[in-house]
């Protein structure tokens, strides 16, 4: 079967469909919500230019895809005819998404004559948008999904194929629910490749309305205010920043780009009286950092490293 995946990243679930045995005949790497600018795309291209140098492993799509020699595109925004003709010209039985900026146009999802399916990280459909997990953790959900689905017009609203739920604990990091989330969107992937073309998988139609707030993409800037520190408790937002660590820097008092190569590492909560300290304010005491909520701290490492800057710019490279 002709398969080609739309994307933003190197990821588990893209390598499982490039290793399905199925022939991908295009990797299309989707454009993030706001371009980076150019002397973030410099720096972070001559980093993976250099690392693959040294390593052979290819840290964006579109090194990947010259190594496999797979045709890639870089999909922005508006970019409608040429993307459908080069899709055209690519007669693939199926079209994977995986992480979009933006919704699919009609006139590319009804390409494939198996159409075009999508992996999306909530249990539709609840959370529909661009970051479910996102507001799953604001949400405080200990029960997230995962939901395989036909892509139709509306967005996140087509036939479900495969959904599950899974259940995560009080405080439990992004990394780990992600890699669980993953691990059963590859099966779902794998088991609906293996079978479309046979016309042997679900379709089952979802319900037009949604009990839930759409899954948005917030600014950095939001995030801070977001956080209700008057009225969470310390456990809530402990989940909740382990949730959200790509917007951590936000909560320091830095100009943007100085932020940009500092880690926060949440470490443990502590209940106790903090009377006498401003709820979501950060402090340091006896060279230990910690954030006040009002009936305890949340105590966190705050270091500076290139290392962290590079990791941060990386999604950036196209």
């Amino acid at each position: 079967m002709r398969v080609a995946i739309i994307t933003q990243g190197v990821s588990n679930v893209f390598e499982s469909v490039i290793e399905s045995g199925h022939e991908v005949v295009g990797i299309v790497e989707c454009s993030r919500t706001r371009e980076p600018n150019s002397f973030l795309k410099a720096i972070g291209g001559v980093f993976t230019d250099a690392y693959y140098s040294f390593t052979s492993k290819p840290l964006n799509l579109k090194t990947f895809s010259k190594k496999l020699k797979i045709p890639y595109y870089y999909l922005r925004k508006g970019d409608n005819e040429a993307f459908q003709k080069w899709m055209k010209h690519l007669q693939p039985d199926i079209i994977v998404v995986y992480s979009m900026s933006h919704l699919l146009k009609e006139n590319i999802f009804t390409i494939p004559k198996l159409g075009t399916i999508n992996l999306h990280y909530s249990h539709l459909p609840e959370y529909r948008g661009p970051a479910p997990l996102f507001w799953e953790y604001y949400d405080y959900i200990l029960n997230p999904g995962v939901t395989l689905h036909y892509i139709n017009k509306g967005e996140d609203t087509g036939d479900i194929i495969f959904q599950e739920r899974i259940l995560i604990s009080s405080g439990e990091k992004l990394e780990e629910v992600v890699q669980k989330l993953s691990l059963i969107g590859i099966k779902f992937l794998l088991k609906t490749m293996a079978t479309i073309e046979s016309g042997d998988v679900p379709r089952i139609k979802q319900s037009a309305t949604t009990p839930t707030v759409r899954a948005r993409k917030i600014k950095p800037d939001e995030y801070n205010e977001l956080i209700k520190w008057d009225d969470w408790g310390v456990e809530r937002v402990f989940h909740f920043l382990n949730g959200t660590p790509k917007y951590h820097p936000t909560l320091l008092k830095k100009p943007n780009l100085y932020k940009l190569g500092f880690t926060i590492k949440i470490l443990n909560t502590e209940i106790c009286n903090t009377s006498g300290y401003k709820v979501g304010k950060l402090y340091k005491e006896n060279s230990k950092h910690f954030f006040v909520c009002k009936n305890g701290k949340i105590y966190v490492d705050v270091t500076f490293s290139p290392a962290s800057f590079l990791s941060r710019i990386y999604p950036y490279i196209c």
